[in-house]
């Protein structure tokens, strides 16, 4: 299973299926990778997978510059301090429902970072990503109690009430908030995402002023 951010900012916490009209801001460079007009999740090139060497490889596929990597179709992003945002990704067959799959589909980290600076951090161990928040992980196991895979919203990656519906391109979504604190400007976020500690991890940036 592999994944990617599709929406920055979605008007539908804990959604059950993708409508592009809901969505007000993409991720650095979707205009690219034609990530709001192709069909949700087909990644067309833009998944971005930490391979080999994780701590030197860059976390975002496209190097930033505000002026090229959105568009009028493609946006970016406007926060306030205090909201809920809502992203949303496409599960890829990778949800632990014991409707229609099996209950131990791993879930291991997610987290938002915000990068102090105006420069993309070098790698995941930069010093320059600051946790905006823990995702938590989805229930999932071999012993788990079947009811906590079917019970929604959830934490963690693993947010698609109508994953069995279409488990390959079902939406899922994750909720995070905006520190009360946090300095406005326009900032960079990063989503990271380890499925199984045996994977690299899958990341994913995107700019936002706040």
């Amino acid at each position: 299973a592999h994944s990617w951010i599709v929406c920055t900012d979605y008007l539908e916490n804990n959604g059950w299926y993708w409508d592009q009209a809901k969505c007000r801001a993409w991720p650095r460079s979707a205009h690219r990778h034609d990530i709001r007009f192709g069909t949700f999740g087909v990644h067309r090139g833009f998944m971005n997978k930490l391979d080999n060497h994780p701590e030197e490889t860059a976390l975002c596929q496209h190097q930033r510059n505000d002026d090229t990597e959105y568009t009028a179709e493609t946006p970016m992003a406007a926060y306030y301090l205090g909201q809920t945002v809502s992203l949303t990704h496409p599960t890829n067959n990778h949800v632990a429902d014991a409707r229609c799959k099996g209950t131990n589909i791993i879930d291991t980290e997610n987290l938002i970072f915000v990068v102090d600076g105006d420069e993309d951090p070098c790698c995941i161990d930069s010093t320059k990503l600051i946790v905006v928040q823990d995702l938590g992980i989805s229930p999932f196991g071999r012993d788990i109690d079947p009811v906590l895979t079917t019970t929604y919203p959830k934490p963690g990656f693993q947010n698609a009430p109508q994953f069995c519906e279409d488990p390959e391109d079902a939406m899922a979504t994750y909720n995070f908030t905006i520190p009360t604190d946090m300095k406005p400007g326009r900032h960079t976020f990063v989503w990271k995402w380890i499925r199984d500690p045996a994977v690299n991890p899958f990341t994913a940036c995107w700019e936002a002023n706040v």
